[in-house]
Parts: structure tokens; C-alpha cells; sequence
């Protein structure tokens, strides 16, 4: 400045001092701290687990899952004993968005402790994703990605009978749709002129195995007790749920006992 001065700053407009950076490691130690103190805030007054459909009862402070006071409304609080009218019972849904953010933040934390985000976190820099893929299915469902190759169940038909518990019959749906698959409303019937015509072939069925020329699967839920009577004819063939959750999970069409 000109004699030599140095510029002022008037009192209350000086900027605040710029806040001293944290190592990285720390940084994240102390959000992993921030985020259990906040989950003891978001527990059920009465199970103590992270709510869920968060409720509270209109008279008092106490917050509860919703299932956690079904017995309760139009008594009273099973905490304080202050009265619990149906009118006053209100989902809270402010809380109820900050407990799924809070959930997203547990997500992002649990990443960092994985080898390639710890890598990328001391080399300052990003690091080849290959180098820390999770083997076999994830990385082959990669490759032939990348390769444009068929899906998964490119040229298959699936049908799904019965009752599903274990895994839901939509869910199972729309792991195949994803995969390329296709889906039979009505169950395929093997001695059918129509069905055994179906001139497609399962890409990833080993080239050396009849599989390849299945096209139709009848799937059902083998962890109940109910057990349909075989099939295996031609281009229609039963198959447990079970094979087919592994089928996804290896990213290949697996062979059928």
C-alpha cells in the first residue's frame, strides 16, 4: 500500500480465520462419531432400535415406531403414563426423512473402510477400480458389459409358480427383466407343439450342455416344503428358486442337477 501501510480492516469486518484442515482419517472418525451420536437420538422410546414410521402420541415428548404403540392408542404413553388419544397421534414425517438421510450417511461411511476407497484416500487420487473388484460374478457381469455382450438371461423364459416367501415373486421378476429375461404369465407346458418350437438359445448355458437349448423355466420356492413334481422335457425345465438367486449372484446360467 502506498507509505509502507498496511491495509486495515474496519472493527466487526475482519473475516473470521480460515478453520484448520483436519487429516482425512480424522475427519471421518469424527463424522462416524457425529452419526452414533444421532442414532441414540433416533431410537424407539420403546424397542430402542432406529425408528421406523416414527409416531409420537400427541401429549408427550417420547417418539416411538409405529408398530411399537398399536397396542397403546386411545390408552396412554407406555413410557410416562400420560394419556394416548387416537386424534393426537401424528407420523412424523420431518423425522422420518432424517432417519433415511441418516441411513445414507451410514452407507457412505461403511464405503470408506473398503480397500480401493482407502487406497484412493492415502494416494490422493483416483485408483483403478479393477484392482480392488469384487471377483467372479461382479467382475464377469462387468466384462461382458463392457464387451456388449447378451445378458444374463438373453433368450430365456421364466415362469414362477406357486406362493414365494423367502424372496418375493416381484423382486424375482424384475432380476430377470433386468438381466434380459423374459417372463411367461402362464406356466409352459412341455409336450406343447408351441413351446418346443421356440427356436432361441441361452448365450451364457455352456456350448457343451443340452441347457443351452432350454429356454423355459419353471421356477418355484424350494425353502418351503412344497415340492412340484419334476420337469425336465425338452426346451421346458423346473428350477429352485434357489439356483436362480445364484445364477444372479455368479453371473452365470449354472447347471441344472
Amino acid at each position: 500500500m502506498p507509505g509502507g501501510r498496511d491495509l486495515r480492516v474496519r472493527s466487526g469486518n475482519r473475516p473470521p480465520p480460515a478453520p484448520a484442515m483436519e487429516p482425512a482419517a480424522g475427519a471421518w472418525a469424527h463424522s462416524r462419531a457425529a452419526l452414533r451420536r444421532l442414532d441414540l437420538l433416533l431410537r424407539c422410546s420403546r424397542c430402542t432400535n432406529i425408528l421406523r414410521e416414527p409416531v409420537c402420541l400427541g401429549r408427550c415428548e417420547h417418539i416411538f415406531c409405529s408398530n411399537c404403540v398399536s397396542d397403546c392408542l386411545g390408552t396412554e404413553c407406555p413410557v410416562c403414563n400420560t394419556p394416548a388419544w387416537i386424534q393426537d397421534v401424528k407420523i412424523n414425517r420431518q423425522l422420518d426423512s432424517m432417519i433415511q438421510l441418516c441411513s445414507k450417511l451410514r452407507s457412505l461411511l461403511q464405503e470408506k473402510e473398503l480397500p480401493g476407497v482407502k487406497a484412493c484416500l492415502q494416494s490422493k487420487q483416483c485408483e483403478q477400480e479393477e484392482n480392488y473388484e469384487i471377483p467372479q460374478g461382479p467382475q464377469r457381469s462387468r466384462l461382458n458389459r463392457e464387451q456388449l455382450l447378451p445378458k444374463l438371461f438373453d433368450g430365456c423364459y421364466f415362469y414362477f409358480g406357486g406362493i414365494f416367501k423367502h424372496h418375493p415373486k416381484d423382486n424375482l421378476m424384475k432380476l430377470v427383466t433386468a438381466a434380459g429375461g423374459q417372463i411367461l404369465r402362464r406356466k409352459p407346458k412341455p409336450d406343447s407343439d408351441v413351446t418346443q418350437t421356440i427356436n432361441t438359445v441361452a448365450y451364457h448355458a455352456k456350448p457343451d450342455s443340452d441347457q443351452r437349448f432350454c429356454t423355459q423355466y419353471i421356477v418355484y420356492e424350494d425353502v418351503s416344503s412344497h415340492r412340484p413334481e419334476r420337469v425336465r422335457q425338452g426346451k421346458v425345465w423346473m428350477a429352485p428358486s434357489s439356483w436362480f438367486i445364484d445364477c444372479v449372484l455368479s453371473f452365470e446360467l449354472l447347471p441344472l442337477d
